[in-house]
Protein backbone atom coordinates (compact mmCIF):
# COMPACT_ATOMS: atom_id res chain seq x y z
CA UNK A 1 0.00 0.00 0.00
CA UNK A 2 1.42 3.33 -1.08
CA UNK A 3 0.05 6.50 0.48
CA UNK A 4 0.61 10.20 0.07
CA UNK A 5 0.34 12.70 2.92
CA UNK A 6 0.22 16.37 2.00
CA UNK A 7 -0.74 19.77 3.28
CA UNK A 8 -0.97 23.10 1.49
CA UNK A 9 -3.20 24.72 4.13
CA UNK A 10 -0.59 27.07 5.58
CA UNK A 11 2.57 28.77 4.37
CA UNK A 12 4.30 25.38 4.63
CA UNK A 13 4.41 22.80 1.89
CA UNK A 14 4.37 19.27 3.26
CA UNK A 15 4.57 16.01 1.29
CA UNK A 16 5.36 12.49 2.44
CA UNK A 17 5.30 9.16 0.63
CA UNK A 18 4.36 6.25 2.88
CA UNK A 19 4.68 2.57 2.04
CA UNK A 20 3.26 -0.03 4.44
CA UNK A 21 3.18 2.54 7.27
CA UNK A 22 6.85 3.48 6.74
CA UNK A 23 7.87 6.93 5.52
CA UNK A 24 9.96 6.65 2.37
CA UNK A 25 10.53 10.38 1.99
CA UNK A 26 9.09 13.62 3.31
CA UNK A 27 9.45 17.31 2.53
CA UNK A 28 8.47 20.12 4.88
CA UNK A 29 9.45 23.62 3.89
CA UNK A 30 8.29 27.16 4.34
CA UNK A 31 6.73 27.94 0.99
CA UNK A 32 4.79 31.16 1.53
CA UNK A 33 2.80 32.16 -1.55
CA UNK A 34 4.57 29.56 -3.73
CA UNK A 35 2.31 26.50 -3.56
CA UNK A 36 1.17 26.85 -7.15
CA UNK A 37 4.79 26.93 -8.34
CA UNK A 38 6.23 24.23 -6.10
CA UNK A 39 3.64 21.57 -5.26
CA UNK A 40 3.84 19.51 -8.45
CA UNK A 41 7.60 20.02 -8.70
CA UNK A 42 8.19 18.58 -5.22
CA UNK A 43 5.67 15.82 -5.85
CA UNK A 44 7.59 14.77 -8.99
CA UNK A 45 10.89 14.89 -7.05
CA UNK A 46 9.66 12.57 -4.31
CA UNK A 47 8.42 10.08 -6.89
CA UNK A 48 11.72 10.25 -8.77
CA UNK A 49 13.78 9.74 -5.59
CA UNK A 50 11.72 6.72 -4.53
CA UNK A 51 11.16 5.14 -7.96
CA UNK A 52 7.40 5.27 -7.48
CA UNK A 53 4.66 6.98 -9.46
CA UNK A 54 1.32 8.64 -8.91
CA UNK A 55 -0.41 5.58 -10.44
CA UNK A 56 0.72 3.48 -7.48
CA UNK A 57 -0.96 5.67 -4.84
CA UNK A 58 -3.85 3.89 -3.07
CA UNK A 59 -4.59 6.44 -0.35
CA UNK A 60 -4.15 10.14 0.12
CA UNK A 61 -4.28 11.91 3.49
CA UNK A 62 -4.52 15.69 3.34
CA UNK A 63 -5.50 18.80 5.27
CA UNK A 64 -8.66 20.46 4.08
CA UNK A 65 -10.15 23.46 5.84
CA UNK A 66 -9.47 26.02 7.04
CA UNK A 67 -6.88 26.93 4.49
CA UNK A 68 -5.41 29.73 2.45
CA UNK A 69 -7.25 30.22 -0.83
CA UNK A 70 -4.41 29.12 -3.10
CA UNK A 71 -3.66 26.04 -1.01
CA UNK A 72 -7.25 24.78 -1.05
CA UNK A 73 -7.66 25.51 -4.78
CA UNK A 74 -4.53 23.50 -5.63
CA UNK A 75 -5.58 20.71 -3.27
CA UNK A 76 -9.08 20.43 -4.74
CA UNK A 77 -7.87 20.62 -8.35
CA UNK A 78 -5.22 17.94 -7.75
CA UNK A 79 -7.60 15.59 -5.94
CA UNK A 80 -10.43 16.12 -8.44
CA UNK A 81 -8.11 15.20 -11.30
CA UNK A 82 -6.91 12.11 -9.42
CA UNK A 83 -10.47 10.96 -8.80
CA UNK A 84 -11.16 11.13 -12.52
CA UNK A 85 -7.98 9.21 -13.38
CA UNK A 86 -8.37 6.68 -10.56
CA UNK A 87 -11.87 6.48 -9.03
CA UNK A 88 -10.62 3.71 -6.67
CA UNK A 89 -8.19 5.98 -4.81
CA UNK A 90 -9.19 6.61 -1.20
CA UNK A 91 -9.13 10.21 0.00
CA UNK A 92 -8.94 11.10 3.68
CA UNK A 93 -9.04 14.63 5.08
CA UNK A 94 -8.60 16.30 8.45
CA UNK A 95 -9.25 19.76 9.80
CA UNK A 96 -6.09 21.80 9.42
CA UNK A 97 -6.26 23.22 12.93
CA UNK A 98 -6.52 19.74 14.46
CA UNK A 99 -3.50 18.57 12.49
CA UNK A 100 -1.55 21.56 13.80
CA UNK A 101 -2.12 20.65 17.48
CA UNK A 102 -1.86 16.88 17.14
CA UNK A 103 -2.74 15.22 20.43
CA UNK A 104 -1.95 18.17 22.70
CA UNK A 105 -4.02 20.93 24.34
CA UNK A 106 -3.71 24.14 22.35
CA UNK A 107 -5.39 27.15 20.89
CA UNK A 108 -4.79 26.55 17.20
CA UNK A 109 -4.52 29.58 14.90
CA UNK A 110 -4.03 30.01 11.17
CA UNK A 111 -3.42 33.58 9.99
CA UNK A 112 -5.92 34.86 7.43
CA UNK A 113 -4.46 38.26 6.50
CA UNK A 114 -0.96 39.65 6.01
CA UNK A 115 -1.36 42.16 8.85
CA UNK A 116 -2.15 39.28 11.22
CA UNK A 117 -5.39 40.90 12.40
CA UNK A 118 -7.60 37.85 11.74
CA UNK A 119 -7.14 34.14 12.29
CA UNK A 120 -9.00 30.93 11.82
CA UNK A 121 -8.99 29.48 15.29
CA UNK A 122 -10.15 26.48 17.28
CA UNK A 123 -9.36 24.99 20.67
CA UNK A 124 -8.43 21.35 21.10
CA UNK A 125 -7.89 19.21 24.14
CA UNK A 126 -6.34 15.81 23.36
CA UNK A 127 -7.93 15.67 19.87
CA UNK A 128 -11.33 16.84 21.15
CA UNK A 129 -12.59 20.12 19.76
CA UNK A 130 -13.71 22.41 22.61
CA UNK A 131 -14.38 25.44 20.39
CA UNK A 132 -14.97 24.82 16.68
CA UNK A 133 -13.22 26.63 13.85
CA UNK A 134 -14.23 30.27 13.60
CA UNK A 135 -12.71 33.62 12.68
CA UNK A 136 -10.96 35.33 15.58
CA UNK A 137 -9.97 38.99 15.57
CA UNK A 138 -6.54 39.87 16.99
CA UNK A 139 -8.09 41.94 19.76
CA UNK A 140 -10.07 38.88 20.96
CA UNK A 141 -6.96 36.74 21.59
CA UNK A 142 -6.44 38.06 25.14
CA UNK A 143 -9.97 37.09 26.12
CA UNK A 144 -9.48 33.64 24.60
CA UNK A 145 -6.23 33.20 26.52
CA UNK A 146 -7.95 34.27 29.76
CA UNK A 147 -10.66 31.63 29.23
CA UNK A 148 -8.09 28.89 28.52
CA UNK A 149 -5.01 29.90 30.55
CA UNK A 150 -3.32 26.48 30.35
CA UNK A 151 -3.68 26.24 26.57
CA UNK A 152 -0.74 27.78 24.69
CA UNK A 153 -1.09 29.12 21.14
CA UNK A 154 0.09 27.24 18.08
CA UNK A 155 0.10 29.55 15.09
CA UNK A 156 0.73 28.90 11.40
CA UNK A 157 2.43 25.53 12.02
CA UNK A 158 5.52 27.18 13.51
CA UNK A 159 7.60 24.43 15.14
CA UNK A 160 5.16 21.68 14.12
CA UNK A 161 6.42 18.41 12.63
CA UNK A 162 3.81 17.58 10.00
CA UNK A 163 4.89 13.96 9.59
CA UNK A 164 4.59 13.18 13.30
CA UNK A 165 1.14 14.77 13.51
CA UNK A 166 -0.09 13.01 10.34
CA UNK A 167 1.02 9.69 11.84
CA UNK A 168 -0.40 10.37 15.31
CA UNK A 169 -3.76 11.50 13.91
CA UNK A 170 -4.14 8.95 11.12
CA UNK A 171 -7.26 7.48 12.76
CA UNK A 172 -8.84 10.94 12.95
CA UNK A 173 -8.85 11.46 9.17
CA UNK A 174 -12.26 11.20 7.51
CA UNK A 175 -12.79 9.11 4.39
CA UNK A 176 -14.41 11.01 1.53
CA UNK A 177 -16.61 9.34 -1.01
CA UNK A 178 -16.18 12.31 -3.30
CA UNK A 179 -14.06 15.46 -3.17
CA UNK A 180 -17.23 17.60 -3.31
CA UNK A 181 -17.96 16.54 0.29
CA UNK A 182 -15.49 19.16 1.53
CA UNK A 183 -17.31 22.35 2.47
CA UNK A 184 -15.78 25.42 0.81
Amino acid sequence: MLGLYFSLSSSFLFLALIKNEKCLISVQKNNARRHSENFLDYLQKIFAKTNHSLKEINRIYFTSLPSGQTGIRITLAFLSALQVLNPQIKLYHINTLLLQVGESNHISLLTIDRRENKYYGAIYQRKNCLIKTHVIQKESLDKLTANFPTFPFLKDFQGVDFLINFQKLKNEFILLNNIEEIDN
